[in-house]
């Protein structure tokens, strides 16, 4: 059995590979005889190698599996370094998130086969669009840092690789059902062919996550197919993928006031608290109100039975490889259609804010009205990338180009209005289009003299962006942006022997701002491109069962688009440019096999995440929302960056020779220090440090019929922590000086729960 996260250290030794210095660390693994692994050189093209100079984590199909409990992508990283994970719902179903190094995943670039998964306007990535995609896995890579990510928007904080072309080399069926805490339920069905005549393969799988959610409401429907046909010859391959995904989820973004989530809070204290917020009508909202006070963390805000996202979102992926000689060439042509909507209920919303005149009916004016509308956003991204490397000799060298044309749909329906003013069901109320265009092209050289390796990058990208059209608060839009970035890139690693390595890197990377900067950000200067420079430098060692790693980074900043608190009306952090940041720390990784029962394994990220100078704008809202106080902060912390992330883990193994071989237990300890909603360094607008506890109980046998049947047993924060990931605030006036208000808001995370799975492979 492989433990579900694996830190790989990158030292071979013949054809066993140490599988985890941080999480399976004394395990040599020998490749499994039913698995033919496939990187194709697309996907080679945004992995890290073995001795390339960057911070990396590779996660084995198998400890994906093991760690798989029906949630999404960010809850099977969650134990890697320096990572942060959140739900919407509480529990990993749903809508989820996860930060590296403090980063957002808007900043994080995510590929599918090498292919772009960040939306190309929001750059953010939508995990719940693709549920259970962790069972078509074959491999996973995080590098943490800028790295060597050469497709999509550009890696602000790491790089997320996921593989699904490896190809099982014998027939199999496997059948995965799972159920736990609040209704959840997983079933999937996976097949594949294995390797038949002439060459060709075929695979596929079937899945489908329902839940309650642990937030009021917060229900998920999410259901996916994945497929591949491949053929093989001597010299290359191609294969077809596709990937299809519905999502029906009831929304929760809003979050829940601090002061209710905190359990030392009286009633009376929440009260009070709400008879000055206006999203509770200054108290006289008294059926929300009331349920705030009742269910506390579980409070979801929304009340309308139908206020849900519903979403689908479907890939296609063609790649080519063909080798000639000491020349490989690699290509895929891509496409990724998205159509969806997410329903709200409005109540006393303003007639003019959908282009609508005041009603007037005998002696009254009606300016108001409830409503139902719809939002949504029907989009296309279509591309092509292609690599020709030749890996042998003294130099090896990668040269790869990619283009890729975006258009989104962005429109308003209304479906029901109290006071119709001539509206027909399905009326659009607002339409926008947005396209972009990015075009790029990179090389990669690198060589060895004695032990010490040389790597070198550069990358050229250019990127046009344009939208236009009206906004759904009835305002024009139009942005024109055409911008150009050269990214390099170059390290050194250094391998004295098989159980030693270190690298030092420096790196180069610009982002250009997300369709909602360019709409929704604050500051009164025009918006500004990000750039980041990434110094590295770690260092490995290990032992006959131990190991041994540490990484310093120095990510410098110039113009980073920092989040300033607030969520916009689709919960989209706004952000503005601040001139100097940046975020420096120390990741280290140990473990040890202390006996052949037991084995120790941790992590744990110290940081300092600064900006040199950031302007608050405080609002008065008793007027004409004019600016009434900026507020200069220096030396502050970024959002959401805390200062010290960590994990530690206890695994017990029975003996292979043993009657109770296949059974182990991991016992795991997660700890997020404080952070802060904002940039202000304001200890009122701050999310505690918090410690949680889960537990992996797992049997695996083969049975004398062939079937491999594996039992896991999740228990998570089984100490029942009350605690939140993140949150989101803001801070106004309202009547001049000595009336300013903050108001902040978390996203609780559920207590003590837990899920089953039961694996049978055919």
């Amino acid at each position: 059995m492989t433990h579900p996260i694996s830190f790989i250290s990158h030292f071979r030794r013949g054809a066993a590979v140490l599988c985890s210095l941080g999480l399976s660390l004394g395990a040599f693994a020998q490749l499994d005889v039913d698995t033919l692994a496939v990187s194709t050189a697309t996907v080679s093209a945004v992995q890290a190698a073995d001795k390339d100079p960057f911070a990396v984590t590779n996660l084995a199909v198998e400890d994906i599996q093991a760690q798989d409990a029906a949630q999404d992508v960010p809850f099977l990283l969650r134990l890697t370094p320096s990572t942060v994970v959140t739900s919407d719902a509480g529990h990993g179903v749903g809508y989820t998130a996860l930060r590296i190094r403090g980063v957002d995943q808007s900043r994080i670039n995510v590929t599918i086969n090498g292919v772009p998964l960040n939306d190309a306007e929001s750059q953010g990535v939508f995990w719940v669009d693709l549920p259970d995609l962790g069972s078509s896995m074959t491999g996973m890579q995080i590098q943490r840092g800028v790295g060597t990510s050469t497709n999509g928007p550009a890696a602000f904080g790491a790089t997320v690789s996921v593989n699904t072309l490896g190809t099982l080399a014998k027939p199999g069926v496997r059948a995965v059902l799972g159920g736990g805490s609040f209704g959840t339920q997983r079933r999937t069905l996976a097949w594949n062919t294995g390797m038949l005549a002439g060459g060709w393969s075929f695979e596929g799988r079937a899945s489908r996550i329902t839940s309650d959610g642990w937030v009021d409401r917060a229900t998920s429907d999410l259901s996916s197919l994945y497929g591949r046909v491949a053929k093989r010859w001597e010299t290359g391959r191609l294969s077809l993928t596709t990937t299809l995904g519905h999502e029906r989820t009831y929304q929760a973004w809003y979050g829940v006031p601090q002061i209710a989530a905190n359990p030392e809070s009286t009633e009376e204290e929440i009260r009070t608290w709400a008879a000055g917020s206006y999203e509770y009508g200054y108290g006289a909202d008294t059926v929300r109100l009331n349920d705030l006070v009742a269910r506390r963390g579980q409070h979801n805000y929304y009340r309308y039975e139908n206020e849900v996202d519903d979403y689908r979102q479907d890939h296609m992926q063609v790649h080519l490889d063909q080798t000639w000689g000491n020349w490989t060439l690699g290509g895929v042509l891509y496409g990724t259609a998205g159509a969806g909507f997410y329903e709200q209920f409005r109540q006393g919303d303003d007639l003019a804010d959908y282009g609508f005149a005041p009603l007037i009916m005998g002696t009254d004016t009606a300016f108001t009205t409830d409503l139902v509308r719809r939002r949504w956003l029907d989009n296309t991204l279509m591309g092509s990338s292609w690599t020709v490397s030749n890996r042998t000799g003294a130099l090896e060298q990668v040269y790869g180009i990619s283009a890729s044309s975006y258009v989104g749909d962005h429109f308003g329906r209304l479906i029901w209005m109290d006071m119709s003013a001539g509206v027909e069901p399905d009326d659009e109320y607002y339409r926008s289009v947005g396209e972009k265009y990015d075009v790029s092209g990179f090389g990669k050289w690198s060589g060895e003299v004695d032990a010490l390796r040389w790597h070198a990058e550069a990358q050229l990208r250019h990127v046009n962006y344009n939208t236009t059209g009206r906004d759904d608060d009835y305002s024009e839009i139009d942005v024109q942006d055409t911008l150009t970035f050269f990214n390099p890139k170059a390290g050194l690693t250094w391998t004295p022997s098989d159980n030693a390595q270190s690298f030092v890197s420096l790196a180069v990377a610009h982002r250009e701002p997300a369709r909602s900067d360019y709409l929704d950000s604050p500051q009164d200067t025009p918006l500004r491109p990000e750039r980041l420079v990434d110094l590295e430098a770690g260092t490995k060692v290990r032992g006959e069962n131990w190991a041994l790693g540490a990484t310093l980074y120095n990510m410098q900043y110039t113009d980073q688009l920092a989040a300033t608190g607030q969520l916009n009306d689709v919960g989209n952090v706004v952000r503005v440019n601040v001139v100097d940041s940046y975020r420096r720390g120390l990741e280290l990784e140990a473990g040890i096999q202390a006996t052949p029962v037991l084995r120790l394994d941790a992590n744990a990220t110290f940081s300092q995440n600064k900006i040199a100078l950031f302007e608050e704008t405080i609002y008065d809202y008793d007027g004409a929302f004019d600016y009434v106080n900026i507020v200069t902060h220096e030396n502050t912390d970024l959002a959401l960056s805390p200062s010290v992330v960590g994990m530690g883990m206890v695994t017990v193994e029975a003996p292979e020779d043993s009657k109770l071989s296949g059974l182990s237990l991991s016992v795991i300890a997660k700890h997020v220090g404080r952070q802060f909603l904002d940039n202000t360094g304001n200890e009122g607008r701050a999310l505690d440090a918090f410690t949680t506890l889960d537990a992996v109980l797992r049997a695996e046998t083969t049975l004398t019929s062939g079937q491999n049947v594996s039992l896991s047993v999740f228990g998570n924060n089984l100490l029942d922590a009350v605690y939140s990931a993140t949150g989101w605030t803001y801070s106004y006036r309202y009547g001049g000086p000595g009336s300013e208000t903050t108001e902040n808001y978390v996203y609780p995370q559920a207590g003590r729960h837990g899920f089953v799975t039961l694996a049978v492979g055919f």
